[in-house]
């Protein structure tokens, strides 16, 4: 009985249970120095200025704060000791839900950090709900601050190398985009096949027309190579055209080449016996 009631409330508390396992796996090697969960009054906790999160969506914090009044807050906040007071480690989110139901004290969870800034944005990484500019942020100063390569990096978060740059990759995108994706008017998806044009004035036309026309990812994907083949096309184009007059040049006379994919043919066209000459004496003098 106590076992199904045990996969019970693994059921129902699931991502929160395995988030806190989680917070430890990623860079808290010393998990045995562990001290014990307190309960602290929720004026004494500063937010940390490094904290990697910037935007919060109020109304899940009003729903987890509802939460929190009903059952309790089931997951312990992770502070660092200041004096007489504390900063925050990890559960920023949680702290303004508990604010917002009008909690007094809280559980946390009280350890020593040699680099806390580390901890915490590594904690936030791992968060669903950090949006891909904020993650791209927090991968790079990672490396800026603590002197990760993007190997090393990976290693630690326990993602693929290529996750990490492409994740950083972000960072190259245009304020107009980025703001677009902060706002989560467009997916990470969006932006990684944006990233694929180079020209900005057109990644910003084509973010524009993903949010205009509520394409899916696989959309702009398609628009993008439609693009990309006219392209492609038109510069061909271009080059035979001045093929073309080079040849009329060398000849005196007119001349076409029609091509389709790999196969085609020059056309020379003359009136005379006289032009035909000419056109073989160059060609076979």
């Amino acid at each position: 009985m106590k076992k199904r009631l045990g996969r019970g409330l693994d059921a129902l508390f699931g991502d929160e249970i395995n988030s806190s396992e989680k917070e430890f796996e990623a860079g808290f090697d010393d998990k045995e120095n562990i001290e014990k969960i307190e309960e602290i009054n929720i004026e004494l906790i500063e937010l940390s200025e490094n904290q990697p999160r910037k935007i919060f969506n109020e109304e899940e914090i009003e729903e987890l704060a509802s939460s929190i009044k009903s059952v309790g807050l089931i997951q312990p906040l992770v502070v660092q000791k200041k004096g007489d007071k504390y900063v925050l480690i990890a559960g920023e989110r949680r702290l303004r839900a508990c604010k917002m139901a009008g909690i007094e004290k809280v559980k946390c969870i009280v350890k020593e950090y040699k680099n806390p800034l580390e901890i915490a944005l590594i904690e936030n990484i791992q968060r669903k709900d950090l949006n891909p500019y904020e993650k791209a942020l927090a991968f790079k100063r990672l490396m800026d601050e603590f002197g990760y390569t993007q190997e090393e990096l990976a290693r630690r978060l326990g993602i693929s190398r290529s996750k990490v740059a492409n994740t950083l990759r972000i960072l190259n995108l245009g304020e107009q985009i980025i703001d677009l994706l902060i706002k989560g008017k467009i997916s990470e998806g969006h932006a990684k096949v944006l990233l694929s044009v180079e020209d900005e004035e057109q990644r910003n036309k084509l973010a524009q027309l993903v949010v205009e026309k509520n394409l899916s990812v696989r959309e702009l994907e398609k628009l993008v190579k439609s693009r990309e083949d006219k392209k492609k096309f038109g510069l061909e184009s271009e080059i035979i055209r001045e093929i073309e007059e080079n040849l009329m040049k060398l000849f005196g006379l007119r001349v076409k080449i029609q091509k389709k994919k790999n196969r085609g043919k020059i056309e020379i066209e003359f009136s005379s016996d006289e032009e035909l000459e000419k056109i073989i004496s160059i060609l076979m003098p």
